[in-house]
């Protein structure tokens, strides 16, 4: 279960849409979120691909060390508290 609180505009708004499209707000709600995951997975893979298109072109296998050493930053930033 998700409650979702909405600014009075976008709740107006998606007041028309729904009864225009005769749906249900939360059929309207729960397909926007799965496209916006779904959209958000999509560019995580896209950027895997890019960097690993960008590693072949500097000739890193993986083997390299260079891994490793940004394998160990993106640790250390993760354990990093945010700012």
């Amino acid at each position: 279960m998700l409650g979702v609180r909405l600014d009075p505009e976008t709740e107006k708004a998606l007041d028309r849409f729904a009864s225009r499209s005769r749906r249900s707000k939360s059929d309207i709600a729960r397909e926007a979120i799965r496209r916006y995951v779904r959209q958000g997975d999509l560019k995580l893979v896209a950027e895997a691909r890019l960097q690993s298109l960008r590693a072949a072109k500097k000739g890193w296998s993986v083997e390299d060390e260079a891994w490793s050493d940004l394998a160990a930053a993106d640790d250390d930033a993760a354990r990093r508290p945010a700012s």
